[in-house]
């Protein structure tokens, strides 16, 4: 194992990091994160290129003194006002001191991958604030902190204004939101888009209120993944989240989404064999180097891996007779897809095909470079076909940031030389996908 991290200490930290490992994946989700000899920097932390998530979690029961407005101060200041300091602090920190970042108490073990430049780093901050969902319940027959941005702090019982104790804004998920938003938004891609979309929502200053968070994300997600430019002072209507899920176009898209799973599979399959150090070939690759290719096929959002999953599995149907290849598009502008799918061999000659497969991967990356020119990145993937004995994966990682005429001359050769991806004998075809099939 190249490393271990912790799965959190307390059971609400568990809920939190399998929840994010399963939207954000695992190799870059880390709970329980060190600063100094047995002084803990976050609850968790989501490193994912340029953007780093803070995760505060704050499981505090609720009191029951009978004073509504003293439970609700005291449990304010234990469960909102104290994750949120705890974030102002480990902001500073990884601002100050990104290389002081330790998955263990006694700050022997590293986090693995590199922060980002302070230059470019973007952090988003997330307190999860749970207990307090039976309180509201009782007084508000909802099982939600409401939202109002007009008061500060604790003013209001059951209701989130602003924080004072955190510099920029602060997103709070309490029990009823936590599992819908990171559900829903189960990509780093998307649950990034949300945050950055909601900051600048609040930004503007004409949002005022909703009844609670996930009534936020109906609206989002109503609005094909954006809030609507109003430019007057407005709130949300009670109970889009319950219209939104009872909605038949969005239940076909969930149900669409399924075959996305396909996409996070082999990302964390491939992963699991390289930090268990098991891979075929390349375990001797380093940890930055592997954690470009897989953060690229990772940075695709759930819609993209819906495409991506269709089109491979499409192919693999297809490959039991022949060797398929084909260029598929990305989510990502500067990154483009080469999927080449083999009918596998006997035993005795897998070995041999498998080395020619990988050999005709590489020559048709850089055959792709010449045929979209404008990406950046190249990702090679190359599988057997579905329904074969045994199989294997193998991967290809081109980046063409610092490519000169000269490579550029090599790789024309190469696809005029093996015709590749050459007019007359490709095959384009176009496929019609709504992320919400039958909406308007």
């Amino acid at each position: 194992m190249r490393f271990q991290k912790s799965h959190g200490l307390t059971e609400s930290e568990r809920v939190l990091a399998n929840l994010c490992e399963g939207s954000f994946l695992r190799l870059w989700t880390y709970p329980n994160l060190y600063k100094k000899l047995n002084k803990e920097l976050a609850d968790l932390l989501v490193v994912f290129g340029d953007d780093v998530v803070i995760f505060s979690d704050k499981s505090c029961v609720y009191p029951e003194s009978g004073d509504t407005t003293l439970d609700w101060t005291r449990w304010f200041r234990r469960a909102i006002a104290a994750s949120a300091h705890q974030i102002q602090q480990a902001e500073r920190w990884i601002r100050a001191n990104p290389d002081k970042i330790f998955l263990d108490a006694k700050c022997i073990r590293q986090l693995p991958i590199p922060m980002p430049s302070s230059d470019r780093i973007r952090i988003h901050r997330v307190c999860v604030a749970t207990g307090a969902a039976h309180r509201c319940l009782a007084e508000t027959a909802r099982p939600s902190l409401a939202l109002d941005l007009s008061i500060r702090g604790d003013a209001m019982p059951l209701t989130l204004g602003r924080v004072d104790e955190v510099s920029g804004h602060l997103h709070v998920l309490d029990e009823a939101s936590l599992t819908s938003v990171l559900n829903e938004l189960s990509t780093t891609a998307d649950f990034i888009a949300y945050l950055v979309a909601r900051e600048e929502l609040v930004s503007r200053g004409f949002f005022q209120s909703a009844r609670a968070e996930v009534d936020v994300l109906a609206e989002y997600l109503w609005h094909n993944r954006s809030f609507p430019a109003v430019a007057v002072p407005y709130s949300l209507r009670a109970g889009l989240w319950e219209q939104l899920l009872a909605d038949p176009t969005y239940q076909a898209g969930r149900r669409e989404n399924a075959v996305s799973a396909f996409w996070d599979g082999l990302i964390e399959y491939v992963t699991d064999h390289y930090l268990e150090g098991s891979l075929e070939f390349g375990n001797d690759v380093e940890m930055s180097q592997y954690e470009a290719l897989a953060r690229t096929m990772a940075s695709e959002n759930r819609f993209y891996r819906r495409i991506l999953s269709k089109s491979v599995l499409e192919r693999a149907d297809k490959a039991r007779e022949r060797m398929i290849s084909s260029l598929l598009p990305s989510g990502q502008q500067d990154v483009f897809y080469v999927l080449l799918i083999g009918p596998g061999a006997q035993s005795g000659d897998y070995g041999a095909y498998r080395t020619a497969r990988g050999q005709e991967l590489q020559l048709r990356c850089y055959a792709a470079k010449v045929v979209r020119p404008e990406a950046r990145i190249i990702v090679g993937i190359a599988l057997d076909a579905r329904g074969l004995d045994g199989g294997s994966e193998d991967f290809v990682f081109l980046d063409t940031a610092n490519w000169t005429p000269d490579d550029m001359e090599r790789a024309a050769r190469i696809r005029n030389q093996q015709k590749y991806f050459v007019p007359g004998r490709v095959i384009e075809s176009r496929m019609n996908e709504d992320e919400y099939p039958g909406a308007h």
